[in-house]
Formats: C-alpha cells, structure tokens, sequence
C-alpha cells in the first residue's frame, strides 16, 4: 500500500513538472512574440516617418526650383531647358525624331540639391536648404540622434521638361499670345525627385549613393506644371 502510495506521488510530480516547463514554454513564447510584435511596429513607423518625409521633401524641391527659376532668371532656365541634352526620368522613354523630324533630342534641364544649396548659399551666406541631422544637432529630419543610431540626409532632383509658350492672363504685361510681344508666358514641367537615405560620407553623385545605402533610402516623385510669367523673348 504504502509503495503504491509512493509511485502515484511520484508520478504526480512528473505532472507537475511537465505543466511548469509548458506554462513558462508558452509565457516565453508569448514574451518573445511581444518583443517581436513591438519591434515590427517601431519599425514600421519609421517606415512611415521615413515616406511622409520623403513627400515633404519633393514638394519642397519643387518649390525651391520654382522660387529659383522665379526670381528673375526664368528666360536663362527656359534657354537651358530648351537646349539642354540632359537625360530625363520624364520623358526618357520619349523620341524626339518621333515628334518631329527635326529634333534629335527632347528639352530638359536638372537642377540638384547640390545646384540649389549653393544658390541659396549665394544670397544667403551659410543658409541651408536642409539642416544637417546628425548625433551633434537637430535638423531638418528630426532631433538629435542617439549614439549608435546613423545619420540620415535627403537629397533631391528636380527635372524641367516640355517648355510651351501658353496662353497669357488677361491683363498682363504679355497682352495676347503674339511673336511681336516682347514679353510671353511659358509652362514647364517639373518632375521633382526626393530621396531620405542613410548619409553618404563620400557622395559621387548628387542623386545616387552607394549600393549598401540606397537599399534602406525612400523615393518619392512628384510632378506639377509651372506657369512663368512675362519671360523676356
């Protein structure tokens, strides 16, 4: 009797032991889960912050270009444009002798970051297009970063396609779509391209960075249709 009482005790405690080790299986199980669920969501949402800077970014370069083409240089951007031999994400896919005859190449003109900095820094001295973000100081991508964490830097292209002389506003300088006119109003294209990526320390091109880099960046395009008004012929 008392053996038996024994062995059904013992067996007992097997049970016992096996409901822990499976409840502390399931309780890790459902920690590492938590774990992995928090990451993915953090990760996310810097997936998310990364795109809505990216969008801001483009509209931005957009109208950094237009502010630069409006400030008195439009008939020197429309000459660029107009001869430019560029190659343009916009029309790349686009013939010129398809469209006329005579016309080898189709117009375009880009402006890069790098192109715009130094503009503004000409009429502003040390003023930025965008403030650096990095472990030092806040910038234009965020506060501070934490060590460890790497720096990240935009950059952006804007290309200037299809120059059209259009129909001028009533009442303007221009007075009638008129080749006798001293004055027209021309549309242009611009296709604005921006890039949120990991710094590039040692950039070779103002748009592209190296391999490793341009996996993890987020582009964004955008596209609008500017009016300039009273170009000089």
């Amino acid at each position: 009797m008392a053996q038996h009482t024994l062995r059904r005790r013992s067996d007992e405690r097997g049970a016992a032991v096996f409901v822990v080790v499976l409840a502390v299986t399931l309780l890790t199980a459902i920690g590492v889960f938590a774990l992995r669920n928090a990451s993915l969501v953090e990760q996310a949402a810097g997936y998310d912050r990364q795109a809505s800077q990216t969008l801001y970014l483009s509209e931005y370069a957009a109208r950094a270009v237009a502010a630069e083409v409006g400030s008195g240089a439009a008939r020197t951007y429309i000459d660029k444009v107009a001869t430019g031999t560029d190659t343009c994400y916009a029309n790349d896919l686009l013939v010129g002798t398809d469209l006329d005859p005579n016309v080898s190449y189709l117009p375009c003109y880009k402006l890069f970051y790098t192109d715009v900095e130094q503009r503004v820094d000409k009429h502003f001295s040390n003023q930025k297009v965008l403030d650096a973000h990095d472990g030092v100081t806040a910038g234009s991508l965020g506060p501070k970063l934490p060590a460890g964490v790497d720096s990240t830097e935009g950059v952006f292209v804007v290309e200037m396609t299809d120059p059209a002389e259009s129909t001028p506003t009533p009442g303007s300088a221009v007075g009638g779509n008129n080749p006798a006119n001293t004055f027209r109003d021309v549309q242009v294209t611009f296709t604005a391209f921006a890039q949120i990526r990991q710094m590039d320390p040692n950039p070779g091109d103002p748009w592209c960075s190296n391999a490793s880099l341009s996996t993890s960046a987020s582009v964004t395009s955008l596209r609008s249709h500017v009016t300039l008004r009273n170009v000089p012929r």
